[in-house]
C-alpha cells in the first residue's frame, strides 16, 4: 500500500522543488519520498478521477494507491516531461482497464454467485465447495462476498497483499464454479 502523511505544521523540504526536479532525483536515487511528495500533490486529482470511474469511495482509494504503485515502476524508466498530464493520461487509461474488469466481475457475480446462492439455500451445495477451497481463498472469498469487504479491507483483516487478495478471489471463484459445475453433471447423470 503506498500511503505518505505529511503533518501540515512540518516543512517538507521537498515541496519547494518542482515535479521534474522531483522525478528526476527519484531517477537517480530510487528514494519513494520524492513520489511521496507527487502523491500530496495529486493523490486527490487522481482521487477525484477514481471516483468519476468507480463510482464507490473504497474502490476510487484503492484505485489511487495502485495508480501511485504503478507509477513508483514506471517513473523508474519513463520520461516524464509534464508530470501532471502523464499522471492524468496514465490514470484514465488505468481506470477504464479497471472499470471494464468491474463491470465484468459484476455481470460475473450476478450471473453465477447469485445463481450459487439459490443453489446454496436449495442444496447446501455451494457450502460444501466453499468448504472445499483452500483457507486463503476461503477466507477472502467470505470476506469479499459474504461480508461485502472492499478488496483493501480483505487485505487489512488477513494481514495478505492487496493482489494476494484479488489473486485469492479470482482463483476461489473458479475453483468454486468449477466443483458446482462437476457436482451439477453429476447430478444430471
Amino acid at each position: 500500500m503506498f500511503y505518505l502523511l505529511i503533518s501540515s505544521s512540518m516543512k517538507n523540504p521537498l515541496s519547494n522543488l518542482s515535479d521534474n526536479d522531483l522525478i528526476g532525483r527519484y531517477q537517480n536515487e530510487l528514494d519513494p519520498a520524492y513520489v511521496g511528495e507527487l502523491y500530496n500533490r495529486y493523490a486527490l486529482l487522481v482521487y477525484g478521477l477514481s471516483y468519476k470511474y468507480l463510482k464507490h469511495p473504497e474502490n476510487a482509494q484503492d484505485a489511487v494507491s495502485e495508480i501511485f504503485e504503478i507509477i513508483l515502476d514506471k517513473l523508474k524508466t519513463h520520461e516524464v516531461i509534464f508530470f501532471k498530464s502523464w499522471l492524468y493520461i496514465l490514470s484514465k487509461n488505468l481506470l477504464i482497464r479497471k472499470q471494464k474488469k468491474i463491470n465484468t466481475e459484476k455481470f460475473m457475480e450476478n450471473g453465477e454467485l447469485v445463481s450459487l446462492n439459490i443453489q446454496r439455500e436449495e442444496s447446501g451445495l455451494l457450502q460444501q465447495a466453499i468448504s472445499n477451497l483452500n483457507d486463503e481463498q476461503r477466507t477472502c472469498i467470505e470476506l469479499f462476498y459474504y461480508q461485502q469487504k472492499p478488496y483493501i479491507e480483505v487485505a487489512s483483516m488477513t494481514g495478505y497483499e492487496l493482489n494476494k487478495v484479488k489473486s485469492a478471489i479470482q482463483n476461489g471463484k473458479r475453483n468454486l464454479k468449477i466443483f458446482m459445475e462437476e457436482n451439477n453433471r453429476t447430478h444430471e447423470q
